[in-house]
């Protein structure tokens, strides 16, 4: 059922899908989901990102969901006061934060030691950077921005903003990386997806109606876990214009295949960073106009 759901969509299909199409906005999430040839890539986002159908979160995602909330409670609580927030209180507020996401007591107790370990590390390391004037989960819904004919849209972790100059951190609760090559192939992809992520996020940036007057400082992906010897990781990246033109295609080849339902096969690639790439290169050399 799920192939001949997800291969061929149906008249039928394109017909329930299409209010929905006339206002779609494309996110970084919805991209890496679509490119993602090792995930299922066209047809994972078809089932999960265009019908919605219902998954269970994992333990991990709920463990980023409460890592993410406390952060943002704490940079929220020094814009709101000038003060703060004590690291205890923060570390009071990941552990209900993750009591809301009803996990099983096992996992509870697993990611809850984990959580306050590495906020604990986090905050040691990374708490003198807060400041008043950051901006938190900053929504770029309403700015309309288009890059090519595609919408964009997107919400950023965090946003330092100067007199001139617009800085994006993106936060990261999984094991943190030292470089940007990677070892194995799984995180060859995880990490050339944080790459686009870093990407997508300038053009939401530069071609925004509020924003676009910054110049863009750059993205950083901050990890919020340690390493095993206790140190807490960034990854920043300066785009070149190559790079950010290339991605410019893939976004509209993306949006091109999305709005048309036209779904490519996959069947041909191999499921690896490598196949990932030739992937994307194939979207751009067949549906880039």
């Amino acid at each position: 059922w799920h192939d001949t759901l997800t291969r061929q969509p149906t008249r039928t299909m394109r017909e329930l899908l299409a209010p929905q199409l006339e206002t779609y906005k494309l996110s970084s999430t919805h991209l890496n989901n679509f490119i993602d040839i090792t995930r299922g890539g066209p047809a994972t986002f078809l089932m999960n990102n265009l019908l919605r159908f219902p998954q269970a979160k994992s333990a991990s995602a709920s463990y980023g969901t409460a890592v993410h909330r406390a952060l943002q409670r704490a940079h929220n609580h020094l814009v709101a006061t000038g003060d703060k927030r004590p690291i205890e209180d923060i570390l009071g507020d990941f552990e209900r934060e993750l009591r809301d996401q009803h996990l099983p007591e096992e996992d509870y107790t697993v990611y809850s030691k984990k959580g306050v370990d590495s906020l604990g590390a986090f905050l040691h390391a990374k708490y003198a950077s807060f400041t008043a004037t950051q901006k938190t989960e900053l929504s770029f819904a309403n700015q309309g921005v288009m890059i090519d004919g595609a919408r964009l849209t997107g919400s950023l972790d965090l946003v330092d903003i100067s007199d001139k100059q617009i800085t994006v951190t993106d936060y990261k609760t999984g094991k943190p990386s030292k470089s940007w090559k990677g070892s194995a192939d799984y995180e060859k992809v995880k990490l050339h997806k944080y790459k686009q992520q870093l990407m997508f996020y300038q053009l939401l940036v530069e071609n925004s109606r509020d924003y676009q007057k910054y110049e863009y400082g750059g993205g950083i992906l901050q990890f919020v876990e340690p390493d095993q010897a206790g140190n807490i990781h960034a990854l920043e990246t300066t785009i070149s214009a190559d790079e950010l033109a290339r991605f410019k295609q893939l976004l509209a080849a993306v949006w091109h295949c999305i709005t048309t339902l036209e779904l490519p096969d996959i069947d041909g690639f191999d499921a690896s960073y490598k196949g990932v790439l030739e992937f994307e290169q194939y979207l751009i050399d067949k549906y880039y106009k």
